[in-house]
């Protein structure tokens, strides 16, 4: 498909909010984030945790966030004063920038929710945090981009370190697939590229699907008159816009509350309240994002472009 520049940097997810990111140094988590004065959004939503145990936190500790490596050599450990990045290929200006170059962009912070291709109904391959990087849009724009230019293209070792040390890419809207790490180069080129996974199968786009998923209860027994539900949600940039649970295998519906989501590129936490009835009940879960769209019902396997389902819980009434 042809791509004018701006359509280009668009479909990249890498426009606006598109971010190289300095591995794990870049990545705030919940652990670094006590003791700070939070927006009232971000305590807001933290107070879910209290609240609620068993629910995730708004930002994952870092010691919690998820990492998924195929390397079966190991992760590269790369050494951040002879790192060098090259911007190569249909741009005016090539470039090839140290850390301290990287550093010379203005500094952004964003909170994004970042989750694996891989991920399957209910999994845990997603996390949010607090991210701090330089826009590739800025880096990009140094180098000139082409007219002719269709795809921006990462190249990385093929070898924490284990979140992508000492630059990763972090691009919006799209699974992990397409936030390459450990990156060496950024070449933009004038047609099609397939990457390493792409060869293999997967998906060229990456657009995240709209996932629900219930973290509260867990499957096994529970007791009591009153009870409360309680998961995640997620749509990439388009957000959520509601959320419904079912007690019932989804034979009917009821809304749940959506707790403030960090930025219009995180999670929402959901609650509901519950009665459980009977001695067995099936809890279930789906979402809609920002533009009305309802989660995708049917069951698919992550395999080539992402998962979809519904995610159910079945407990028993002790």
């Amino acid at each position: 498909m042809d791509l004018d520049r701006r359509s280009l940097l668009k479909r990249a997810g890498l426009a606006s909010a598109g971010l190289l990111v300095g591995g794990g140094a870049a990545l705030r988590g919940l652990d670094l984030l006590a003791g700070r004065d939070l927006p009232a959004a971000v305590a807001s939503a933290l107070l879910q945790d209290v609240d609620l145990p068993g629910m995730p936190s708004a930002i994952t500790p870092i010691g919690r966030f998820y990492t998924v490596s195929k390397n079966t050599l190991g992760d590269p450990r790369l050494d951040g004063n002879r790192w060098r990045v090259r911007v190569t290929g249909s741009v005016s200006n090539s470039l090839e920038l140290d850390l301290n170059g990287i550093r010379g962009f203005a500094s952004v912070k964003q909170y994004q929710t970042l989750e694996c291709i891989d991920n399957t109904v209910g999994g845990d391959l997603i996390s949010n945090a607090e991210w701090t990087g330089v826009r590739l849009a800025d880096v990009l724009a140094q180098a000139g981009v082409s007219e002719r230019a269709r795809r921006v293209a990462f190249l990385c070792e093929t070898l924490p370190p284990q979140h992508g040390f000492p630059v990763r890419v972090l691009s919006p809207n799209l699974y992990g697939i397409k936030n390459p790490k450990w990156v060496t180069e950024i070449r933009v080129v004038d047609g099609d590229y397939r990457g390493f996974w792409q060869q293999r199968g997967w998906t060229n786009d990456g657009i995240i699907k709209t996932m629900s998923r219930i973290d509260v209860p867990q499957p096994g027994t529970v007791s009591g008159d009153y009870q409360r539900i309680g998961g995640i949600a997620f749509a990439g940039a388009r957000g959520i816009q509601g959320v419904e649970v079912s007690a019932d295998d989804g034979r009917s519906w009821m809304a749940a509350t959506l707790a403030p989501a960090l930025s219009s590129l995180s999670w929402v936490l959901w609650t509901s309240d519950w009665v459980p009835q009977g001695r067995t009940q099936t809890l279930a879960v789906r979402a809609w994002d920002g533009s009305g769209a309802a989660q995708i019902a049917e069951i698919r396997p992550p395999l080539p472009d992402g998962s979809s389902g519904i995610h159910k819980v079945t407990v028993r009434i002790g």
